[in-house]
Order: C-alpha cells, then sequence, then structure tokens
C-alpha cells in the first residue's frame, strides 16, 4: 500500500467550530489507512468506521434538531460511505487487500468533496441558525 500525504488544511475549514473538530480527527484516522502496513490495516480501518459512526450521528442528530432541508440526502451520503467502509473490511479480511488501498486513495477525494457541499450547507445552516439566536438573546 503506498502511503500518501493527505492531512487537515485550513481548505476543510468550516463555519463550525464543532464540526472542523470532528473532522480533524477523521482526516488523521483517514490518512492513516494509507500507511504501508497490512497488519494494522484493519485495526485503522476499525477505528475510522467507529469514529465515522459517531461522527455521522452527531451530523444527522444536528440536521435533526435543526430541521436542515437537505438532511435525507446528507444522511443518504453518511450510510453510503459506512457501507462501503464495511464492505471494503470485509473483503479485505477475507484476503483482497487492493480495496483497501482503494479506499484509502479515494476517500480523501469523497471526504473534500462532502465538505465542500454538504457540511459546508450543514455549518453554515447552524452557523446562522446561532447567529440568529444570540440577536435574539441579546
Amino acid at each position: 500500500m503506498a502511503e500518501v500525504q493527505w492531512g487537515w488544511s485550513d481548505r476543510l475549514s468550516l463555519p463550525y467550530p464543532a464540526m472542523d473538530e470532528t473532522h480533524q480527527e477523521f482526516v488523521e484516522l483517514c490518512a492513516a489507512l494509507s500507511e504501508d502496513n497490512p497488519t494494522t490495516f484493519l485495526q485503522r480501518l476499525d477505528a475510522l468506521i467507529e469514529h465515522s459512526v459517531a461522527h455521522f450521528e452527531q451530523e444527522n442528530t444536528w440536521m435533526a434538531e435543526t430541521d436542515f432541508p437537505p438532511k435525507g440526502c446528507h444522511e443518504q451520503e453518511h450510510n453510503a460511505v459506512l457501507e462501503i467502509m464495511r464492505e471494503v473490511r470485509q473483503r479485505f479480511e477475507a484476503g483482497d487487500s487492493e480495496l483497501g488501498t482503494r479506499l484509502a486513495e479515494e476517500l480523501p477525494h469523497w471526504f473534500e468533496h462532502h465538505v465542500d457541499t454538504m457540511d459546508n450547507m450543514l455549518a453554515r445552516h447552524m452557523a446562522a441558525l446561532q447567529k440568529e439566536a444570540s440577536v435574539v438573546t441579546a
């Protein structure tokens, strides 16, 4: 598995700090998948899956609590990515290590696009609601 240099950057930063904190952890775990050590790949993937479940559940909760209009589409994308991670895990465990390499290569591209589109809209939505609430209480 070839190591890929990818990590957190201001390019991924959004106007909602709590989301950025979770995203920074996702980026670290995702980047770790490209480590050239097949014997620990499943351990690293399991850590990413565990994080992603909690990460996506948090975003799903925010969307439900704030009546975020494209909630369904955003949740579907979360579910699809988790399904892919779990499928890659099963197939890697069965001996198909090539899919692990592909996941490590493709997941950063997916995440950057997801942040630019769906998470950006959610962060702006929640930041606007916070701003409105602070104006009302001021």
